[in-house]
């Protein structure tokens, strides 16, 4: 969509449907990758007729990288295109906020963060400068979870900041166009001031943090994440998970941050993020109908069904719907401009919206 992250390199690439289940397969020291139980369609209440047509707009459609749907917590169709399979790690793009998002609620829940009130100033002392817009003091953590620091959005912004030497620092620089905490504008160096305040905040790297505290109790593992020109983790962007991987996510969510007798993240923080804080009226982006936005997770309905999603530029996707118990991950090519990835992004969403959610048989 318009106001997702685009940037960097994408891979085409076949391969096949699969409705069968895959061994356990070790993905790094302390992790090993979850075993996704599978199950026919029918037999979870879906069509399968619907969701091989489904299958096969993606193939057709040309640059999706996967469709993968997951109902009861069964894998019920799962297909890989372009040289892509459920061992291929793909760049999520800014799915990588959701991550985020869980990320800010463990710290706040550890004690790395007193509360969501901190003023983000205060953990950059020294890119204060004595012109600086006095606003900007008063921006907080829960405005950078909220996209609503005030700074310009992503189409203005971005590769002035990216291809900067110092991106903390020069989106501190940026102006503001809003007053702190009273416009949404989505802007992905936003949540990168976010991962360095975890970083900061709890004396290790984001990715560590995320590793130790996150990822390895969710079974799963962020194989490659960038960094900025000073090491920060790339808050928001540029991680890259299995598909599979990301659905574990979702499943997270779903069950109010519970996993395996685990609570790996709050509950009250999990339904924090999916409360609606910018409350349009009347927002449509392709087949999402009611658009929001809550805590670096975007909220809307799709056929009348509500639903909390990740997306990521050009196509990646983590779609739940909890009244369906369904979850559905896309992946897709991620080297586009701005223009066609929106075209991309809602052509699967329509297959989401006119296939994959009419197949669940109510």
């Amino acid at each position: 969509m318009k106001t997702s992250v685009k940037i960097s390199l994408g891979v085409f690439f076949f391969t096949f449907l699969i409705f069968s289940s895959c061994s356990e397969d070790p993905t790094g020291p302390e992790v090993v990758s979850y075993n996704w139980p599978t199950s026919t369609p029918e037999d979870q209440g879906m069509d399968s007729q619907l969701l091989t047509q489904a299958i096969s707009l993606g193939a057709n459609l040309g640059f999706v990288d996967c469709i993968l749907v997951i109902r009861n917590g069964y894998i019920v169709a799962e297909k890989y295109y372009n040289g892509f399979s459920k061992d291929i790690p793909h760049n999520v793009m800014s799915v990588s906020k959701s991550f985020l998002s869980a990320l800010t609620g463990i710290a706040l829940r550890d004690g790395h963060l007193d509360s969501l009130g901190l003023k983000m100033l205060d953990f950059f002392p020294e890119y204060v400068y004595p012109s600086i817009d006095p606003r900007k003091y008063d921006i907080t953590v829960r405005h950078l979870l909220m996209m609503r620091a005030g700074f310009d959005h992503d189409q203005n912004i971005y590769f002035s900041v990216y291809n900067s030497s110092n991106w903390l620092k020069t989106t501190i620089e940026l102006p503001l166009l809003y007053v702190p905490g009273t416009r949404f504008a989505y802007n992905t160096f936003e949540t990168h001031l976010l991962s360095a305040i975890i970083t900061k905040a709890s004396g290790m790297s984001t990715s560590e943090f995320a590793r130790r505290y996150l990822l390895s109790k969710m079974k799963i593992e962020c194989t490659e994440w960038q960094q900025d020109p000073q090491g920060y983790y790339f808050g928001g962007n540029a991680m890259h998970f299995k598909p599979r991987d990301m659905a574990r996510l979702g499943f997270l969510y779903m069950n109010n941050g519970f996993l395996e007798g685990k609570q790996i993240v709050p509950a009250e923080w999990v339904e924090e993020s999916i409360t609606n804080y910018t409350n349009f009226n009347n927002s449509t982006w392709g087949d999402l109908d009611n658009v929001n936005y809550g805590y670096l997770w975007w909220l809307g309905k799709i056929k009348n069904h509500e639903v909390f999603l990740a997306i990521g530029h050009g196509g990646q996707f983590i779609l739940n719907f909890p009244d369906l118990n369904l979850i559905v991950v896309a992946t897709a090519e991620w080297q586009l401009d701005w223009d066609i990835a929106d075209q991309h992004e809602r052509a699967i969403l329509s297959i989401v919206a006119n296939y994959i959610v009419p197949a669940v048989n109510l």
